[in-house]
């Protein structure tokens, strides 16, 4: 069997990234530079993904422990504040 570029590996370094919320799904828009799907290391690549939400959260609370970091803790309602 004979390996194409659309079976191989894409790298790249993340530049930005984009999230549209798409009735249920999300679309993460990811854009890479020096991909190795160009032949030209100028060229922007975009890769969208599409997601549903449940997948999204367990990528970020995937990503928060890979990193080391820690979720953000929601702000507290107006009435805590007041009566804290």
């Amino acid at each position: 069997m004979s390996s194409s570029g659309a079976d191989q590996e894409s790298f790249g370094v993340l530049i930005k990234w984009e999230l549209r919320a798409l009735g249920p799904k999300l679309d993460l828009k990811l854009q890479c530079a020096s991909s190795t799907r160009s032949d030209n290391p100028h060229t922007l690549d975009d890769h969208h993904i599409m997601m549903t939400r449940a997948q999204a959260g367990v990528l970020a609370n995937y990503l928060f422990e890979v990193s080391g970091n820690t979720p953000p803790r929601p702000r507290p309602g107006f009435w805590r504040r007041w009566f804290s």
